[in-house]
Order: C-alpha cells, then sequence, then structure tokens
C-alpha cells in the first residue's frame, strides 16, 4: 500500500511540473518570439541625431500569396522563409527595436541575428555610435556580418531574393565557404577590433540590390570609422593575397596577348614592419600554390619542366604587380587593413602613442617591398 501511495504521489509531482514549468508544454510562448536577422542603418537628412533602422524578422506564419515583395527560401532546400521589416527612426539600435515593438505582436529578439548593413553616407560619429551599440549589447550575435552599400541599406534588406536578403548576405560566407578571394568578409566582433586597434583599420564587403539578387561589388576600406575608399571585386582579389586569405579560386593570368588558367589556388604570407631612418618600411612575403587547369595554347600535350617554371614566373610577376598595385591604393587612403602598424606594437609596446597618432602619416609613406613565389602542381591535368 505504501509503495502504490508512493508512485501516485510521485505520478502527481510529474504531472505538476509538466503542467506548470514554463515552456515545457507551452508552445504558444515559444511561438510569441521574433528573432531579428537583419539590422540597416541609413542617415535622416536634417536630423543629424536621428538614424533610420530597417529591422527584417522571419514570418514563418505569413505565405509567399500573401505578399509577393516577400522573400522565400532559406538555409535548408525548400523551406520557406518569408519575412518583414519594420522602418523605425530612432537615436539608437535598442530604442528602434523598442518602438518596432509596438507594430508587431511578438517579442523581438537578437540572439540569431545575421547582418548588418552600413550605409557609407554615414557620418563617423553615427557609425561609432551604432557599432558600440551593437557590440555593448550582450544579447546581440557578434558573429553576424558586416556589409556596406553606396545604395540605401533599406534597399538592400528590401531585395527581392530567394532566402531573406539578410540571409541571403550571410549565406555568401555562412559555414565557411571553402572559396575565398573576390571578397574580403568582416564579422561585427572583427569590423570592432579593427575600428579600435592601433595600427590596423577595418573593412567591409560592398553589396547593392539588383533586381532578383544582391551583389558584391567591392570592399568598403575604412579609416576608424570613417569610410575613405574601395576596392573593386578584382583588387579585393589582390588584397587577400597581401593578406594570406586567398583559397581554392581559379584565375586566369595575362601572358602577352594571352593567358593560362590556375585552380585551388590558396596563398599565405609572412610579413614584416620596421624602420629606416624616420620612414617605415614594410615587407610581404606571399607564397602561392596553385594547379595548371590549362595553357596560353591550351596545348594537350606533357609539360616540360622549364615550361612550368617559366608559367610560375608569369603568376609571380603578375601577383606582385597587382598586389602593389593595390597597396598603394590603400597607402593612398591610409587605410592599413592587414595591420602592419598594429603587428610593430605588438614588438614595440613603448611606441603606443607614437603609431596611434601617426601610423596613419607613416603607412601612407612607407617603403614597400612585395616579394611572390609560387608553385604549380600538375596534379589531376592531362597536360
Amino acid at each position: 500500500m505504501k509503495k502504490l501511495c508512493g508512485r501516485l504521489i510521485l505520478a502527481a509531482q510529474a504531472a505538476a511540473l509538466l503542467l506548470f514549468a514554463g515552456g515545457c508544454g507551452d508552445y504558444q510562448k515559444i511561438n510569441d518570439r521574433s528573432q531579428i536577422i537583419g539590422i540597416g542603418v541609413d542617415p535622416v537628412p536634417d536630423k543629424p541625431d536621428m538614424l533610420a533602422f530597417t529591422l527584417q524578422v522571419p514570418d514563418l506564419e505569413a505565405t509567399t500569396s500573401q505578399s509577393p515583395s516577400l522573400g522565400t527560401g532559406g538555409r535548408q532546400g525548400g523551406e520557406a522563409m518569408p519575412y518583414k521589416n519594420f522602418y523605425v527612426e530612432a537615436t539608437s539600435v535598442q530604442s528602434a527595436v523598442s518602438r518596432a515593438q509596438t507594430m508587431y505582436n511578438k517579442s523581438f529578439f537578437l540572439g540569431n541575428l545575421e547582418t548588418v548593413v552600413l550605409q557609407t553616407g554615414l557620418s563617423e560619429r553615427d557609425l561609432t555610435r551604432v557599432t558600440e551599440q551593437l557590440m555593448r549589447d550582450e544579447t546581440i550575435d557578434k558573429l553576424a556580418y558586416v556589409v556596406a552599400t553606396r545604395d540605401s541599406a533599406r534597399s538592400v534588406l528590401e531585395a527581392r531574393t530567394h532566402a531573406p536578403p539578410a540571409t541571403t548576405i550571410e549565406g555568401m560566407w555562412y559555414n565557411d565557404m571553402p572559396q575565398r578571394g573576390y571578397s574580403a568578409p568582416e564579422k561585427l566582433w572583427q569590423f570592432w577590433r579593427d575600428a579600435e586597434l592601433v595600427g590596423r583599420e577595418p573593412h567591409a564587403p560592398l553589396v547593392e540590390a539588383t533586381d532578383d539578387s544582391i551583389r558584391l561589388v567591392g570592399t568598403e576600406l575604412y579609416f576608424g570609422y570613417q569610410p575613405v575608399g574601395w576596392l573593386s571585386p578584382d583588387d579585393t582579389l589582390f588584397y587577400n593575397f597581401l593578406a594570406g586569405q586567398v583559397r581554392d579560386i581559379s584565375i586566369s593570368v595575362p601572358d602577352g596577348a594571352r593567358t593560362l588558367d590556375i585552380r585551388v589556388v590558396r596563398s599565405r604570407v609572412h610579413l614584416a614592419e620596421d624602420w629606416k631612418g624616420k620612414r617605415a618600411v614594410l615587407w610581404d612575403d606571399i607564397r602561392v600554390r596553385a594547379n595548371l587547369n590549362s595553357t596560353e595554347t591550351m596545348a594537350q600535350r606533357p609539360l616540360t619542366n622549364r615550361e612550368v617554371e617559366r608559367y610560375e614566373d608569369i603568376v609571380e610577376h603578375y601577383v606582385r604587380d597587382q598586389c602593389l598595385r593595390v597597396l598603394r591604393a590603400m597607402q593612398s587612403v591610409q587605410a592599413d587593413a592587414i595591420g602592419f602598424g598594429y603587428r610593430y606594437l605588438i614588438r614595440h609596446p613603448e611606441r603606443l602613442f607614437d603609431i596611434r597618432d601617426h601610423w596613419g602619416d607613416a603607412f601612407g609613406n612607407a617603403d614597400v617591398h612585395i616579394q611572390v613565389s609560387c608553385r604549380i602542381s600538375r596534379e589531376g591535368n592531362l597536360l
């Protein structure tokens, strides 16, 4: 009898836990939350203290037939992902979320933020405060990607894409895309780190909305929180060579009036920096490995070692010339996105104030030495 009573009491306690424990059986509460996956920030004309925020959330209850402007698709094939955008003028990210909350019946949260879109017309003051607000809020996902646009951030987050625009942008680099070359992604925490570090400047992929997609159009360069220039996608490729971040891409290399193709291109670098008198001296030793895809003549015959060495020389000279051109362009706007100054400061912390106050000029006037060595493999080729 005692055993039976004990079992009945235990069963009653278990039922009470299932009934009253928050989140266990209350599926409605789970459905009462909505994640903000994208934040766009635009300046507001004639209102220097205000910013125009676009907040994007997935609307899982909607269907594409209800709103033809909503995106569909998602990270999993065939998964419907309609979305809603909320437009708010506010002085901070947090106040924008609070204002947008009055327009929606679900509780917003920022733990799954995917993309932050920054308009290049934002002032240094505005970009500083937005970045600091995003970093200061412990509920915000710091792994969200930061992109810049010359159009309005609102137009980018309104693009007609198969997935929500914020998810589409994140998907360009999501899950550590194996290919890296024509874009230079930057996450929120990296953007903030580079803007705050002494001797290193941030950058962000530059995007624009098209009729049915979002495309990369280059890389925006910053000096602190101030946009100062940009690199085209081709220039971004050689920035990635300078930074040792090229992997698994294919490129065409001109050889006079003809071209040769190499694939599975990978790079790594050894950087060095010093001073010669009052002038900074920078070294970038780039190591390139690649497979030969096709020669200028498209010949289907075995190549001699001398021919392979000639192709390696062609690649070395081409990469060196283009990297030097891109680095000179970065020097012209004092945007040390590679971090030469920070590397020097690590070894010479006693020069903190000098590097902090004068590295921009020193980088812009530095002597540059770029060396490229290339090794081409013929594995897997018919050549």
